[in-house]
C-alpha cells in the first residue's frame, strides 16, 4: 500500500513503514511496531526487502554502491561513522 502524505511517501509491508521525503530518494528509512517510539534507532532500506540498522551495518554490511548512495543521500549520518 502506498500513502503520499504531506510528509512524504509511506509504503507498509509486513509491519514495516518504508518513507522517504520524495520519490528522487533512493534509500527508505524504515519504522517498525517495535522502533516507533525508540530513541537512536536508525534503519534503512534500499530495496524494502533488507533492512539495515545504522549502527549495526553501516558501511561493513553495504555494497560499495550502497555505501556511495548513502553517502550522498545522509552526508551528515554517514560521517558520524567514517570509513576504516
Amino acid at each position: 500500500m502506498i500513502d503520499e502524505e504531506n510528509e512524504g511517501i509511506h509504503e507498509y509491508a509486513n509491519g514495516f513503514d518504508f518513507y522517504k521525503d520524495n520519490e528522487n530518494e533512493n534509500i527508505w528509512s524504515v519504522e517498525t511496531p517495535e522502533t516507533i517510539d525508540s530513541v537512536g534507532t536508525i534503519l534503512f532500506s534500499f530495496d524494502k526487502k533488507t533492512v539495515f540498522n545504522f549502527w549495526t551495518d553501516y558501511p561493513d554490511k553495504l555494497t560499495p554502491e550502497q555505501i556511495r548512495i548513502f553517502q550522498k543521500e545522509n552526508p551528515t549520518l554517514a560521517a558520524l561513522k567514517p570509513m576504516k
